[in-house]
């Protein structure tokens, strides 16, 4: 439910003031009056996943599908073969690759 605004505030800010709120509005989508409410009663203000990071998590989640069947071969038999830990190795390092690149393009 939308909650009656009828008090208006006017706010005189610095250049640099003003450049850090328009990052964070940017970075989260969100208008400056939405940020300013956000921070005055303390909710989370996040930040809009970009591109990369959605197709990260598509990557990392057909990882984990492979990686699951794996673990299922090994809970089945109850053995871990040579191939397995190194698939497992394999499996950790490409996510770690993964998060690596995304890092790169977002920070």
């Amino acid at each position: 439910m939308q909650k009656h605004r009828y008090i208006k505030y006017g706010l005189w800010l610095s250049e640099e003031e003003n450049q850090e709120l328009q990052k964070i509005c940017d970075r989260t989508g969100m208008s400056r009056a939405t940020v300013l409410r956000r921070m005055i009663m303390g909710r989370p203000i996040k930040e809009r996943p970009n591109a990369d990071f959605i197709s990260l998590m598509d990557a990392v989640d057909r990882i984990g599908v492979n990686f699951n069947q794996m673990v299922r071969k090994v809970n089945a038999t109850g053995v871990a073969s040579e191939s397995d830990l190194r698939e497992a190795k394999h499996t950790y390092q490409r996510v770690l690759n993964l998060m690596r690149e995304w890092e790169k393009t977002w920070l």
